[in-house]
């Protein structure tokens, strides 16, 4: 019996709900390479339209690599010890693995929706097998479309292949909570492993 009436799909968002990450770890490393700070560097270009191209697909690692290394005037990193740097931020967030593993238990399909760009995830792939528990994963730089576009929600529904209202969705980001619920997906904001737990398992 699942604890969420009339659930069939329970949907997880990927970053600091399973896995974990400071972009900031990466840019204390680039700072070495550049005149840049680490602070300046976060500001530059996380969360920036540049990050936004890429985590659509926009644009592929080659085109984000030459652009970041124009706009920070790198010296001395190429492009597979940037990649090495820019992976390297992710831990797995404790008890997640658990819970997943209940929640495929307890209902028909879990799935994951994220907005990520294609060397973090391959990385997150290969170092974090529990993100290969998931039935199908959704994914921004594959879709085309970040959320909260409409968009990624609806290949997330039609993946599900159920209504809106039997899927449940959390995400630590409030605001695409909201999204999801204008959806009509059951949405529930991400506020720690135990309380995902208490509201999803028995």
């Amino acid at each position: 019996m699942n604890k969420v009436k009339d659930i069939k799909v329970v949907m997880f968002d990927l970053g600091n709900v399973i896995i974990c990450f400071d972009h900031m770890i990466a840019a204390e490393k680039i700072a070495k390479y550049c005149d840049r700070r680490p602070r300046e560097i976060y500001d530059l270009f996380f969360y920036s339209d540049l990050t936004e191209k890429f985590d659509s697909g926009k644009i592929d690692e080659g085109e984000f690599f030459n652009e970041v290394k124009k706009l920070l005037n790198l010296n001395g990193l190429d492009k597979p010890g940037f990649y090495k740097i820019w992976n390297d931020i992710f831990w797995e967030n404790p008890g997640i693995a658990e819970v997943i593993t209940e929640v495929k238990r307890h209902y028909d399909k879990f799935f994951i929706i994220s907005n990520v760009n294609k060397p973090h995830f391959e990385y997150i792939w290969r170092e974090f097998p529990i993100v290969r528990e998931a039935d199908e994963i959704i994914l921004s730089y594959e879709i085309g479309v970040l959320k909260p576009a409409p968009e990624i929600y609806k290949t997330a529904i039609e993946k599900a292949q159920c209504l809106p209202s039997e899927v449940f969705y959390t995400d630590d980001r409030p605001e695409l909570v909201t999204a999801a619920r204008e959806m009509g997906i059951v949405a529930q904001v991400f506020s720690g492993v135990e309380k995902i737990r208490k509201t999803l398992i028995i």
